[in-house]
């Protein structure tokens, strides 16, 4: 069945020029099959020996700063499996005690056969999970393929000079919501700055300065050499939607494009470019592949949907658990920095930066008082039970750097080991 592309291609075009994203780079990372990172890297590949890929500047920069942080994302859904289903028992526990409680006729021992069920289920779902994390892409593996993928396509550095002159530009690019990138302007996790180098960008403006560089890719080639962008961003600032779903890129980028390289601009997401270049490019997969890989995309992408409501969430409910662990002196230099980014005199994007900037003050200030109070409360579930002391302890252990999540996830599993330490303190033997 021949697939008629959503909006016009030049795929079949012997000199068009694909450009990946950062976010398609970190995808690989994120495939639960090892067939679905076969198939799109050698596509890619592929490109790259025929010279059709290139890879800007940012793009790489942008891979770099954030492959650490997801080698592991395979990976993190089953340790969270495994820690899930061994505080069954724990809770089946709780719940009869409940019972017992408020009916102290019962005889709850009657019912004490659910742990040893409990227990023989833990136990084949752990043989389970053994075997899938087994069955993983090995992230150091797919590390490697990618620099070598990398390796001798990524475009050169933007001057500080240029870097400056962009976010300049896009000051006035987000005020009349001219795309790319203007969907960030809101984005407190966006105000923040990073240096590399001899040179400094505000990450706000990172969109903006790699649709700069494709611009200026294009323009240095002498024929017409249309540019193909792969990229799992799905925010109106690239795409045009109607009713939710995306038609085809902006309009603006299309029409920009074109008047500053005398170019033509696509762009694809990666089921849809894995079809097209099984359509039109001959690459060696078969439709059994091709919707493993949508499979896989999908499941991603509404993975990342919803983690980002929900952080955005769990952030604000935090924050008032996060005072609680200032000082006075810090609340102080913390709400002073709140009531600083509601100056009305402040334009949007520096009040959301002197905003985004107070949070990350608190969350950074009180991780410490955080992390002492979740050590305290291991050792003293320890004293209690050696075992459940250990899983506290493995934890705390395999929490990620990142700030924000590790003080959200210690505020959250807070009250479970208060809970737990609670019924250890009522019932020494752990027997209702």
């Amino acid at each position: 069945m021949t697939v008629q592309p959503l909006y016009n291609t030049d795929f079949t075009r012997v000199l068009s020029i694909f450009v990946v994203d950062t976010n398609i780079l970190i995808n690989f990372y994120k495939y639960t099959s090892k067939e679905s990172t076969k198939s799109l890297l050698g596509i890619l590949k592929k490109l790259k020996e025929n010279d059709r890929l290139w890879i800007p500047h940012q793009v790489a920069l942008e891979y770099f700063f954030n492959y650490e942080g997801n080698m592991h994302k395979q990976k993190e859904g089953y340790d969270l499996l495994e820690n899930e289903l061994k505080k069954l028992k724990e809770d089946a526990e709780k719940r009869l005690e409940a019972v017992k409680r408020n009916h102290p006729y019962i005889d709850i021992k009657k019912f004490h056969f659910i742990f040893n069920d409990i227990e023989q289920s833990n136990s084949k779902v752990q043989e389970q999970i053994i075997k899938e994390i087994t069955n993983l892409p090995d992230p150091k593996a797919i590390q490697q393929d990618l620099l070598n993928l990398l390796d001798g396509i990524i475009g050169e550095p933007y001057p500080q000079e240029k870097i400056n002159a962009i976010e300049t530009e896009g000051k006035e690019r987000y005020q009349y919501d001219v795309p790319p990138g203007f969907k960030d302007k809101k984005d407190k996790e966006k105000q923040d700055f990073r240096t590399y180098g001899d040179f400094r960008y505000q990450q706000l403006y990172g969109d903006l300065i790699v649709w700069n560089q494709i611009m200026d890719r294009a323009k240095r080639e002498g024929n017409q050499t249309p540019i193909i962008l792969i990229t799992e961003d799905r925010k109106e600032d690239w795409w045009e939607k109607e009713s939710g779903k995306i038609k085809g890129p902006h309009p603006q980028l299309i029409q920009e494009f074109i008047n500053e390289t005398q170019q033509k601009f696509y762009m694809y997401r990666t089921d849809n470019f894995v079809r097209y270049a099984f359509e039109y490019l001959g690459a060696d997969i078969s439709e059994a592949q091709i919707q493993e890989v949508t499979n896989e995309v999908e499941n991603i992408r509404r993975y990342e949907e919803f983690n980002e409501n929900k952080l955005k969430i769990q952030k604000a409910t935090a924050l008032n658990k996060v005072t609680d662990y200032l000082t006075e002196d810090e609340k102080n230099v913390f709400f002073q920095m709140v009531e600083q980014s509601n100056d009305l005199e402040l334009d949007s994007f520096t009040a959301n930066y002197k905003y985004g900037q107070a949070v990350k003050w608190a969350f950074r200030t009180a991780l410490p008082k955080i992390e002492k109070k979740f050590q305290d409360l291991v050792i003293l579930l320890s004293t209690l039970n050696a075992e459940k002391g250990h899983l506290g302890q493995h934890f705390y252990n395999s929490l990620s750097e990142d700030t924000d999540e590790r003080v959200l996830k210690l505020l959250n599993e807070m009250p479970n080991i208060k809970s737990t330490i609670n019924f250890y303190k009522a019932f020494p033997d752990g027997h209702l």
